[in-house]
């Protein structure tokens, strides 16, 4: 306990930023939603039929999973907060406009008929006497909705949006437990006061216990309600404002490689240059490509087999040199973009199995596996089920067929393989895991999987208007060795460091940063 708990004193930079952009997120998203769910909640009252379609509308966004509503909002919304609040505002919509309208329409028919008899019109009745005694109702719906969504916002730092959500996926990438309670910590904490300052106010404008309301507990409601709508309206400026300064838009994968290598370009630009960044954690190799051409992101960590084959669909079998010159022409010509001078190391995909494995059935390459393959569980990541350079187009090659197949979060792929959990894992050949736990990388006999050396991928926009950063970045050009990447990749992964530190210690090393 008491190593977590040092582990989290350390980390306490770290989370309060990421909690204040959990609190952001969340805080816009239910705002948007009181204002236009209550409304809506009240118009439906006056027509049975358009409730109905209204509720089913609301409850179709309720099954489909968030994950997937993240990921089909992208292209037209792009990445970040603006496509995380629309799709969390979309979340909170049924519970708020159902206890609205379930509230105003329980309000007692010889309440109405009173008011309409002392000469009331409908609007005065709806404000003066529908609205508060359904207020209690409404409340719970709005209570429901924010504590839901708290949950899910996690789910937003997979497009770039920030939150506590970082920190549980990367730990999660890197199996370290004490990562994933850092960020799984604060968001439950969150959710339970969320859940009390809403309920306190609940239970106030509850007409039957608001009869008997004491001052004290009046004083508390007001506190309630006062910190709740501030915290909406100050977030909401806040974004607002802070999306009128320009800074540079760094986007990168969720793999631990991948965040070491956007904190590098993050650090080089805002230690050499004037200009300020921020990290953008999204998906995979299609989300990063399709934010960049959009604008945005700026920049982002690539691999050049990836780009030849799985982004731009080329198949030809070239030389590294040939595959990053025909990357750099095609990205210019069509795209806008380029890629700087590959960084010196090359991560390819490769298959891993565990040393007892490899001696029991003498595998050492990949093509040894076609004997013993009818008979083995493989496990990748779930990109890589989808790619050109993929599951299907190794199967193909090599013709072996996996008696089960899975995917799963990569960062958990060395450790099952590690624990006998499966017999063939899909690694990165710079991950550090690989030496440690002693797995046996099989030969690409067949040479399937192309070059895939590190680059930078960037916009000509950002090129032409801010020369400097294009200067600063090329000083990364072979600065590091595979066997560099494996132990700074090990360095995060065993929780030595964060990415953050180790990719600033590394820069020094190299001696490109003070």
């Amino acid at each position: 306990m008491n190593t977590f708990f040092n582990y989290f004193i350390s980390r306490l930079p770290e989370i309060g930023k990421l909690l204040n952009q959990h609190l952001q997120i969340s805080g816009i998203a239910v705002l948007v939603a009181i204002m236009i769910g209550v409304p809506s909640g009240v118009m439906i009252t006056k027509n049975e039929r358009i409730a109905k379609g209204i509720l089913s509308i609301a409850g179709i966004f309720q099954t489909i999973p968030s994950l997937a509503l993240f990921g089909l909002i992208i292209p037209f919304l792009g990445i970040g907060t603006k496509p995380a609040v629309f799709v969390l505002f979309l979340y909170s919509l049924l519970p708020i406009i159902t206890n609205t309208y379930i509230g105003l329409k329980n309000v007692d028919n010889s309440t109405i008929q009173a008011a309409i008899g002392m000469g009331m019109t409908n609007f005065q009745v709806l404000l003066k006497v529908k609205l508060p005694i359904a207020l209690s109702v409404i409340m719970g719906g709005i209570r429901i909705a924010t504590v839901s969504m708290i949950g899910t916002t996690t789910i937003a730092a997979l497009i770039g949006a920030g939150g506590l959500g970082e920190l549980i996926f990367r730990g999660i990438a890197t199996s370290n437990n004490n990562l994933v309670l850092c960020g799984a910590i604060p968001t439950a904490i969150l959710a339970f006061i969320a859940n009390y300052f809403l309920g306190v106010i609940e239970k106030a404008l509850d007409p039957l216990v608001n009869k008997n309301l004491k001052i004290k507990n009046r004083k508390k409601l007001a506190f309630a309600s006062i910190l709740f709508f501030s915290f909406g309206f100050f977030q909401l400026q806040k974004h607002i404002s802070k999306n009128r300064y320009v800074t540079v838009k760094i986007g990168h994968k969720t793999f631990t490689e991948q965040r070491i290598l956007g904190n590098m370009i993050a650090i080089m630009i805002e230690e050499k240059t004037p200009y300020k960044t921020i990290l953008n954690e999204l998906g995979g190799s299609n989300i990063n490509f399709e934010a960049i051409k959009n604008g945005d992101i700026d920049i982002y960590p690539e691999y050049t087999g990836t780009s030849f084959l799985s982004l731009l669909g080329q198949k030809e079998v070239l030389l590294p040199k040939e595959i990053f010159n025909r990357v750099k022409s095609i990205y210019n010509e069509k795209f806008e973009l380029d890629i700087l001078e590959p960084l010196g190391f090359e991560n390819t995909y490769a298959l891993a199995v565990n040393r007892d494995f490899s001696e029991k059935f003498g595998i050492i390459k990949i093509s040894d596996l076609k004997k013993i393959s009818k008979d083995s569980y493989l496990i990748g990541g779930h990109e890589f089920m989808e790619r050109v350079d993929g599951l299907k187009g190794m199967i193909d090659t090599y013709d072996i067929n996996f008696k089960r197949v899975n995917s799963m979060e990569p960062g958990l792929i060395i450790p099952t393989i590690h624990s006998k959990k499966a017999d063939v894992g899909v690694v990165y050949s710079t991950d550090g895991l690989l030496e440690k736990y002693d797995l046996v990388v099989l030969e690409d006999d067949l040479k399937f999987f192309p070059p895939y050396e590190a680059v930078i991928t960037i916009s000509n926009k950002l090129k032409k208007e801010y020369p400097l950063i294009e200067k600063e970045l090329k000083k990364l050009n072979n600065m590091f060795t595979n066997k560099d990447m494996q132990i700074l990749n090990l360095k995060v992964t065993e929780g030595i460091d964060s990415e953050y530190n180790t990719a600033k210690d590394a820069l020094r090393s190299k001696g490109l940063t003070d």
